[in-house]
């Protein structure tokens, strides 16, 4: 089964000395390559890496919330 659900991001590429940036508008990630393509394509594993890092303390956050409100 894949939980996996697409969602569309805004994202900027420009050159900056020999490599390519690109970076999400939406959240604070970035990364670089030294083609626009690869910068992309990092910037897509780095967003992943993101919400990987993340979600587990987005979720005890919310239970946290929802105790919280129980009471």
């Amino acid at each position: 089964m894949n939980n996996s659900t697409p969602y569309k991001i805004k994202y900027e590429v420009y050159p900056e000395g020999d490599l390519f940036i690109a970076r999400c508008l939406d959240i604070d990630v970035a990364s670089d390559g030294a083609t626009d393509a690869e910068a992309l394509a990092n910037l897509r594993e780095a967003i992943e890496l993101y919400f990987e890092r993340n979600a587990e303390a987005m979720l005890r956050t919310r239970e946290e919330d929802d105790e919280a409100s129980d009471s």
